[in-house]
Formats: C-alpha cells, sequence, structure tokens
C-alpha cells in the first residue's frame, strides 16, 4: 500500500476512535491546548524586552604584542549605527571603550590598550549602538611582555676594537647571536673626533663595523635591540655596555695623493724607447740617472707588464753617478713618513731614500750632511718596505725621492711604489 494512504487511513482511524469515545476527546483537547500556551509564554519571556537588535561586529581583528600593552587592529563594518566599541579582558574585569565617528565607519582602526599584566591575554570585542545594543562577540587573544621577558636580554659580546694606526679608522668586530631570541641590531654611541655625540645601527648578520670618525681613545657604548615575536609593535633593548677603545701611540694618515704624483703601482713613463727603458712621469731624473743612451734610466717597463722606478748598471749598461730621481713639493708643519715599496734589489754601490730642502736632492755624497733625514737602501725582499721619517717645523718646500752611485757591476734597484703619510702622535 502507499505509504501516504497508510498515514491518512491512520489519521481516520485515531479520529474516529475519539468520536466513538467522546471521554476521550476533551483530554486530548486539553492537552494540545496546555502545550500551545506553554510554549507562547516561553516566546513572550525570551522576547519580553522587544525583538533582539544585533548591528555589525568589528571585522579583521588582530592583536598585536607589545611592551605592557597590546595594540588591536580591526575594520569597523558598514553599519551606519556603531558608535562604539569596548574591548574587555581580565574576564571583563577591564575593559576599553572606543567611540566610532561616522568617518571611521567602513574603517580600519588602530588602539593601543596598556595591560600591567605580562603573557597572554583574551579579550572579547562589542560594537554598540546609541541604543545600546550590542554585536555578537568577537573572541581573540594576543601577549603583552614586560619586566620578565627584559631581564633575559643579554648584550651582543665584542671580540675585538681597535683604532687602525695607518688609517685612523676605528672597527669593532662583534660575536653573533642566536637569532630565535629575536635580536636584530645593535646601537652603538661614540664620541667623534670633533667631541659631537654619534649612534650608528649595525645588524645582527654584520659582523665588524668601521667608526671612521672615532675620538682616539674614548669609549663606545652599546646595547643590543630585540622583538620578540614578528607582529611586536614594540623594541627592547638589553642593557647599555661600555668599551672603552684603546689609542695607538700614533696615527699615520694616507696623504699620498694629496702631495704626490704618480706614486705607483705600475708607474707611468713620460717618453720610452718603446722597449723597456724610459723616464718615469712626474719625477725629476738628474743627468747621471739616464744611463741608456744618455737618454733614458729611471724608468723601466719590467718583464713587459709593470712599470717600475729604476736604477741599473751592469748587464751592458754604464755605471751611475749621482743619479736621482725625486719630486719636489711643500708640506706644512709635520711628522712625516716617506715610504717606499715592493723593493727588489742586489747589494753593491751607494744607495739612499732622502729629503732634502730646496727644489732638488743633494748630490750622493753630500747627502749625509745636507739631507734634513736620509736611510741607506740595503737590499731587501721584493715585498720589504724601506721607511723614511722626518719633521717639518714649518711649511717647507722639500726635495724626496732616492739617490744612488752604482758601478757597472750588475747592481740593481727597484721601486714598486711610494707612500706618504703624516704621524699624529696620540
Amino acid at each position: 500500500m502507499n505509504p501516504k494512504f497508510k498515514l491518512i487511513k491512520m489519521k481516520h482511524n485515531i479520529l474516529s476512535r475519539l468520536f466513538k469515545h467522546p471521554c476521550l476527546l476533551l483530554p486530548a483537547l486539553m492537552t494540545l491546548f496546555l502545550v500551545s500556551c506553554e510554549k507562547a509564554d516561553k516566546y513572550k519571556e525570551f522576547v519580553k524586552d522587544g525583538e533582539i537588535s544585533y548591528i555589525g561586529k568589528l571585522d579583521s581583528v588582530k592583536v598585536y604584542s607589545g611592551k605592557n600593552r597590546v595594540m588591536i587592529k580591526g575594520m569597523i563594518t558598514s553599519d551606519p549605527k556603531i558608535v562604539e566599541c569596548r574591548v574587555f579582558w581580565n574576564n571583563k574585569k577591564d575593559s576599553l571603550v572606543i567611540p566610532v565617528t561616522k568617518d571611521m565607519i567602513a574603517d580600519t582602526i588602530h588602539r593601543f590598550v596598556n595591560i600591567a599584566n605580562e603573557g597572554f591575554q583574551n579579550f572579547v570585542i562589542y560594537t554598540y549602538d546609541a541604543a545600546g545594543n550590542r554585536s555578537i562577540p568577537v573572541n581573540t587573544s594576543g601577549r603583552t611582555y614586560g619586566s620578565r621577558y627584559q631581564s633575559g636580554l643579554t648584550n651582543r659580546d665584542i671580540t675585538t676594537a681597535k683604532t687602525d694606526e695607518t688609517t685612523g679608522i676605528t672597527t669593532v668586530d662583534w660575536l653573533g647571536m642566536d637569532r630565535l631570541t629575536g635580536v636584530f641590531a645593535t646601537d652603538i654611541t661614540y664620541t667623534k673626533l670633533n667631541n659631537q655625540p654619534a649612534t650608528v645601527r649595525i645588524p645582527i648578520d654584520s659582523s665588524r663595523i668601521a667608526l671612521k670618525d672615532f675620538k682616539y681613545g674614548s669609549t663606545i657604548n652599546y646595547k643590543t635591540l630585540f622583538l620578540p615575536d614578528t607582529i611586536s609593535v614594540d623594541t627592547f633593548y638589553s642593557a647599555v655596555s661600555s668599551r672603552q677603545i684603546v689609542a695607538p701611540a700614533f696615527i699615520k694618515i694616507n696623504v699620498t695623493n694629496t702631495y704626490l704624483k704618480n706614486a705607483g703601482p705600475n708607474f707611468s713613463r713620460s717618453v720610452w724607447d718603446n722597449s723597456r727603458w724610459g723616464l718615469v712621469a712626474d719625477w725629476t731624473t738628474s743627468a747621471g740617472a739616464k744611463n741608456v743612451n744618455n737618454t733614458y734610466g729611471s724608468y723601466e717597463f719590467r718583464n713587459g707588464s709593470v712599470g717600475v722606478i729604476s736604477f741599473e748598471a751592469g748587464w751592458g749598461l754604464p755605471g751611475i753617478t749621482d743619479a736621482l730621481i725625486y719630486q719636489t713639493l711643500s708640506l706644512p708643519a709635520g711628522t712625516y713618513s716617506f715610504e717606499a715599496n715592493g723593493l727588489d734589489q742586489n747589494a753593491g754601490g751607494t744607495r739612499y731614500i732622502a729629503v732634502a730642502e730646496g727644489s732638488s736632492l743633494p748630490l750622493v755624497a753630500n747627502i749625509p750632511a745636507a739631507a734634513i733625514k736620509y736611510v741607506v737602501l740595503n737590499p731587501q725582499p721584493a715585498t720589504a718596505t724601506v721607511k723614511l721619517e722626518f719633521t717639518l717645523t714649518k711649511t717647507t718646500q722639500v726635495s724626496i725621492g732616492f739617490a744612488a752611485t752604482m758601478p757597472a757591476s750588475n747592481i740593481y734597484t727597484k721601486i714598486g711604489n711610494v707612500r706618504l703619510y703624516t704621524i699624529q702622535n696620540l
């Protein structure tokens, strides 16, 4: 039989029995009436204050951590009835009221919530209309950091800190740190040469910083910066540490390009024989140094690859007497170091590095008595440096360079480059 007809027949049988037995009909009707009344009473109780009116809730809520605070970010929905937003925490014992103006509708808000307790916080957020109707709750959480987290932060360690005597640059080398601690940089405060304070920041990935204007012998103060998590709005700092950087006895400042020309390496030539020999450019070459066809002699294109200052006697070349190669310049008062680098030479003859007052170097025999200062060029390894240090008490025109007398006995001196420094005693 069709189920639909079975149901109709069942209802018909029940009604037939009730009408055949009136004594059963009245109780059934009373039961139905009482159930209906009870449901109506419950509905009235549920809406006894009128129908519930919900308004738009705060949307896209995000809580950013901070130092004894959090920042709550959220979107005010386009519901024009919203006039207020309330943030509850600490089991609703604490709250913050955020007035909502018309220009904030459908816009993002950012509000800081100050919280004394450190740790995870649970928040409940409602929006309200002018009648006090509120939105459904928005439940979220965030974290605050405070003195407990701060006390566990350590400063980055320094491995070495020193001032280079040849450049005057102070370098500080640092140890690495575990990035999982949230460390990202170190701030350094120091005093500059002009006695003014300065602050620089070194990223955690950098292991060295160079301070070109650091006041020699003074102190650096430094602290390390941390972000406790990726959404923190506040930076935390370690305690400040100090480090005095001992000054060297003196500072050498390179002034080569200020006073000298064509200082090498790979010296330029003014003229040459298109093969090997020539005259070094920007230097004075005396007649005694021109022992290659009486024309060339102070320059050699050595091994067909690099230009050097050259003295050579023998191997088919005549000896040299009073061979002078020098530059004339005006230097202010001070202490200087003139340095010849990349020397290659053997023994024999008489050879000097010298500085003398005036527009030329003295003859070789007169250098010990007439020069302001001189040093003997003895045989040196190819990488050796020979230094000539001298002091001027006033601005002076000087000639500085090399002097040699060599017999034709296979004797040579080759100079790769020269440098001039001022020396400042500290």
